[in-house]
This record gives C-alpha cells, sequence and structure tokens, in this order.
C-alpha cells in the first residue's frame, strides 16, 4: 500500500473541524488546537513535497489550495468570534482568497494564466504560524510560552541557516524569509503587551496577504475587465455570498458563528470545484450561483433590513438560507463533476 500526497491532503481536511471546536475551549483544549494546528502545517508541507517528487494530479492542485483556504477558515473566523482580532483583519483576508480563485475561474480559458507566486507561497505559511502565534499568545499573555517558542525556532533556523552555509556556501532565500520574520515576531513580542501582540501579528499577516493578493489582481482584473462589465459583476456576484457573511460576524455568535464558517469552507470548495471544472473546460455551475443563489439570499438581507426586522432574526434567516443553499450547491457540483474525480486519484 502506497500512500500518495492527495491521501495526506484529504487527511488535513478531514482533521480541519477539530481545532475549530478546540479553540473555543480552555487551555488544555487550546494546546490540543496547537497541536493539530502544528500537525496540519507539517502535513502541508509533507503533501508539497510528495507531490513534487511523485508528480502532482489534477485533484492534488484542487484539494491542496482548498485544504489551505478551509485552514484560514476554521481559524481565522473562532479568533474573530472571541474578539481575539477585529474583523477588519480577518474580512480582507477572505476577500484575497476568495477573489484570486475567481479570477484563475474567469481567466480559465483565455491566455491569462495566474501562477503561483514565491509571495502567495510565503502568505501560506506566514498565515498558518501566525494564527499559532496569535492563539499562543493569547492562550499565555505573560507571553513567557510564546518568547521561549520563538526563540526556539529562531535557534533552529539560525542552526539551519550556518549548515547550509557551511555545506553548501549559501543561505536559501526562504530561510532569509524565516530569519527576518521569526527575528520581528520575538522582537515584537519582548516589546509589546499581548493585546498588542495579536493585533500586529494579525496586521502583518493581512498585509502579507493583501501584497500577495495584488500581485494576481493587477494581471487578472485588467483581463477580466476586458470581457466586459458584466464578467465584472459576475465576478464580485461570485464572492459577495460569503464575504457578506463574514461581515456579520459582529452582529452573531455561538452556532450562528460555525454556521459562517461553514458557508465559508463550503464556498472555499465549491469555488475551488468550479476552477478545476473551467480548466478542463466541463460544464460550469457558477452561473446558477451568480444570478440566482446570491441575488437570492443578498435580497432576504436587504428587505429584511429594509423591512425593520429585527436585525439578529433578519442576519439569522440570511445564515441559514446561505448556508442551506450553499451545501446544496456543493453536492451537485460533486454530482456533476463527479469523473472528474476519478482515474485513481486515490487509488493505494
Amino acid at each position: 500500500m502506497k500512500i500518495k500526497a492527495n491521501h495526506v491532503t484529504a487527511v488535513r481536511i478531514l482533521f480541519l473541524p477539530l481545532p475549530y471546536f478546540l479553540i473555543y475551549g480552555r487551555t488544555n483544549s487550546r494546546l490540543a488546537a496547537l497541536i493539530i494546528l502544528l500537525f496540519l502545517g507539517l502535513t502541508d508541507y509533507l503533501d508539497g513535497l510528495m507531490a513534487r517528487r511523485e508528480g502532482s494530479t489534477p485533484l492534488g492542485k484542487l484539494l491542496d489550495p482548498i485544504a489551505d483556504k478551509i485552514f484560514v477558515a476554521v481559524t481565522f473566523i473562532p479568533l474573530v468570534d472571541l474578539s481575539i482580532l477585529p474583523v477588519w483583519i480577518a474580512w480582507p483576508i477572505f476577500l484575497r482568497e476568495f477573489l484570486v480563485t475567481e479570477l484563475r475561474r474567469f481567466l480559465a480559458r483565455s491566455t491569462v494564466q495566474l501562477k503561483v507566486t514565491e509571495l502567495a507561497k510565503i502568505k501560506t505559511t506566514l498565515q498558518m504560524t501566525g494564527i499559532g502565534l496569535i492563539l499562543l499568545t493569547d492562550t499565555f499573555p505573560d507571553k513567557a510560552v510564546t518568547i521561549a517558542f520563538l526563540t526556539g525556532v529562531l535557534i533552529a533556523t539560525v542552526a539551519l541557516a550556518i549548515t547550509l552555509l557551511l555545506k553548501e556556501d549559501r543561505i536559501t532565500s526562504r530561510v532569509k524569509v524565516a530569519l527576518a520574520f521569526e527575528i520581528f515576531g520575538l522582537a515584537i513580542a519582548l516589546a509589546f503587551p499581548a493585546k498588542q501582540i495579536e493585533l500586529i501579528y494579525g496586521i502583518v499577516i493581512l498585509g502579507i496577504t493583501l501584497a500577495s493578493g495584488s500581485q494576481y489582481f493587477l494581471v487578472g482584473f485588467p483581463a477580466c475587465l476586458k470581457l466586459g462589465l458584466s464578467a465584472v459583476l459576475s465576478l464580485a456576484l461570485s464572492i459577495a455570498l460569503p464575504l457578506t457573511s463574514v461581515a456579520l460576524l459582529p452582529w452573531v455568535s455561538g452556532i450562528y458563528s460555525s454556521l459562517v464558517t461553514l458557508i465559508v469552507a463550503v464556498e472555499f470548495a465549491s469555488q475551488g470545484i468550479d476552477m478545476w471544472a473551467a480548466h478542463e473546460k466541463r460544464i460550469e455551475l457558477a452561473k446558477f450561483k451568480e444570478y440566482l443563489i446570491t441575488p437570492l439570499t443578498l435580497t432576504v438581507l436587504v428587505a429584511g433590513l429594509f423591512l425593520g426586522y429585527d436585525v439578529r432574526h433578519v442576519i439569522w434567516i440570511f445564515l441559514w438560507t446561505s448556508g442551506t443553499l450553499s451545501i446544496g450547491y456543493l453536492f451537485a457540483d460533486l454530482w456533476i463533476h463527479r469523473r472528474l474525480f476519478g482515474h485513481g486519484a486515490f487509488s493505494l
């Protein structure tokens, strides 16, 4: 039996709900969440290594970014729900993640292609490690654990840099970037109180995320604009539902913040399938979402608020409607494109 990169990625996706629920617990629960997040981060590195060694598959190219984006959903939304990070940091991060994938789908049949950049790879790593540091700092606000962890990581990275310098007479760019962020993170942890550390780390994650997104936007949006204003409208409608849900986080809690997480995760999954279908020149359901599901759900929200109904009840109805339709859309997507998942992609 041979374990493939796709199996590792699938395991990562299956484990992702666990840290979401554990983050809401006490110290031991959060420590368990951090251990699982560390494990998931290692599997992200492992499946990438296996894919490069064995050759990537179309399914792997779909699953890996979906897993990374769901990772963002199940970690950032609890941080906002628990008031560890403000929504103005999380919302633009989700905007970047949804927008870049949709630009790829829109341009799938054009000559313009949005290739993965080095900054985007750094962004993914920084999101994963940054979320862990923010959660660690909030769990142990005396900062001792965060400082000790960052010091240990920095010493290990310096040792790696020295080894590379002695063996290969050079230090790789990724190690240099890691050293820079580790030194910066440690300096912040030493200089500021816990709440400010969390905010600064969040702002750094936001800055790198937007910087990586701008590389795609500057190439992809002009190409999308050339397709006409209808294409721009379709682009906006394709990402409006999950982004509206995230924007409503300050007004919800409990099961409804979980519902927002579910909507965002499901939308990431269906968005990835739609992009894959576009690249494979298969039937696309995206128009159904853009011109029926999204307008319907937004109409429910706007009409309820305009008619003066209780804001919380209107939001709850919007979220339940959006969640139900998003899940239904995902199942339809999976059924119609089920043949894309074949060809032995998961065979052992």
